[in-house]
């Protein structure tokens, strides 16, 4: 698991409020596959926001792979 000083590093955001687009650098991003049947919600860049979306949109946006994290 990444500490807070890497996920700022990385993201440009704090823990809690990474967004799964628009961080500092290109990071390899994985969905994992059973997120693909129903909305998903995510942060969107602060503590205290979240957005929802299809998860074919997360997929796109993201240039994510699909994977079976478990």
């Amino acid at each position: 698991m990444a500490d807070a000083a890497y996920v700022g590093e990385k993201s440009g955001l704090a823990i809690g409020a990474v967004a799964p687009v628009g961080h500092a650098e290109r990071l390899e991003t994985m969905v994992e596959e059973d997120l693909l049947v129903e909305e998903v919600w995510s942060s969107a860049g602060h503590t205290h926001a979240v957005f929802g979306m299809e998860p074919t949109e997360l997929v796109r946006l993201t240039g994510g792979r699909v994977v079976s994290v478990r």
